[in-house]
C-alpha cells in the first residue's frame, strides 16, 4: 500500500510541472503580442500631431532642436514615404530686410527749406531796395543759400584782406540774416588768377583764405555762433567766370556767406 501511494503522489507532481511551463510559454506570448501591437501603433501614429509637438519644442529653444538633433519635417513614418530630415545645425539665411517706401522730402527738410526760403527772401529785398545787385547777389543752389559779394567794390582794398570801414554795413545785415535760421555757415574766399606775392600773403591761398577768416571774426563779433561757422579760401580754383577780362577777373574776386542745408552740413 505504502508503495502505490508513492508512485501516486510522483504523477501528481509531474502534473504540476507541466502547468507551471505553459503559464511561462502564456506569459511569454502575451508580451510578444504586446510588443508588436507597440510596433503597430508606433507605424502609424498621427504625424500631424507629431509636427504640432516638434514645432512647439523648436519655439521653446528659440527655433532650434537640443544638441543639434535633426528635425523630422514631413514624411509618412514607417507604413508611409520615406521622412525628409533636415540638420538643425546647418546655418540658416536670415530673413530679408522689410523695405519700406521712402517719402519723396522728409518733413526734416521742407522745415530747412522753409527757413531758408525766408532768408533768402529778406537777403534778396535788401540788394533790390539798396541797389546792389551790380557788386553782389544771392542765389540757392543744392548747398543751401549763397549771398556773394565783390570783394574789392565793398569789403576790402585790392590786394588786402582789411575791411573797408565805410563797409561794414554790409556784414551788419548778412549777419542778421544769417541769426535767422539756425544752420551751419561757410564763409569761402576767392581771387583771380594774377600772381600775388608780398610778405603777409605769399600767395592767393594766403589771401583768400585771410578775407575769409576776416568776415568770420566780423560775424563772431556780431552774435553769430563760432560753432556755426567754417572758413575756407580757394585762391583762383574756383572762378565763376573767365579770367581773360578786368571785369571778369573783378567778379572772381568775390566772398561767398553760404547757409548750408542741414543735409550738407
Amino acid at each position: 500500500m505504502a508503495g502505490r501511494r508513492k508512485k501516486r503522489g510522483g504523477g501528481e507532481g509531474e502534473h504540476e510541472n507541466a502547468e507551471r511551463w505553459l503559464l511561462t510559454y502564456a506569459d511569454m506570448i502575451t508580451l510578444l503580442v504586446a510588443f508588436f501591437i507597440m510596433l503597430y501603433a508606433m507605424s502609424i501614429m498621427n504625424m500631424t500631431k507629431f509636427e504640432q509637438l516638434a514645432t512647439s519644442v523648436r519655439s521653446g529653444f528659440g527655433g532650434s532642436m537640443m544638441n543639434g538633433a535633426p528635425n523630422i519635417t514631413h514624411g509618412g513614418g514607417l507604413s508611409g514615404s520615406p521622412a525628409i530630415v533636415t540638420d538643425s545645425r546647418t546655418p540658416q539665411m536670415p530673413p530679408a530686410p522689410q523695405e519700406f517706401p521712402k517719402l519723396a522730402k522728409p518733413t526734416g527738410d521742407l522745415a530747412d527749406q522753409k527757413k531758408l526760403d525766408r532768408a533768402y527772401m529778406i537777403m534778396s529785398a535788401y540788394i533790390q531796395k539798396n541797389k546792389l545787385s551790380r557788386v553782389m547777389n544771392v542765389v540757392q543752389t543744392s548747398r543751401g543759400v549763397v549771398v556773394t559779394v565783390m570783394t574789392d567794390k565793398m569789403l576790402f582794398a585790392k590786394g588786402e584782406a582789411d575791411l573797408k570801414p565805410d563797409e561794414m554795413g554790409l556784414l551788419d545785415e548778412i549777419a542778421k540774416v544769417v541769426n535767422t535760421v539756425p544752420n551751419q555757415v561757410s564763409v569761402e574766399g576767392h581771387t583771380d588768377n594774377l600772381a600775388i606775392h608780398t610778405m603777409r600773403y605769399p600767395s592767393n591761398w594766403e589771401l583768400s583764405v585771410t578775407r575769409a577768416t576776416t568776415v568770420l571774426r566780423y560775424f563772431e563779433a556780431h552774435n553769430v555762433s563760432p560753432r556755426r561757422m567754417e572758413a575756407a579760401g580757394y585762391a583762383d580754383q574756383r572762378p565763376i567766370v573767365s579770367n581773360d577780362s578786368e571785369d571778369g577777373r573783378a567778379r572772381n574776386r568775390r566772398v561767398e556767406i553760404v547757409l548750408l542745408r542741414q543735409n550738407q552740413a
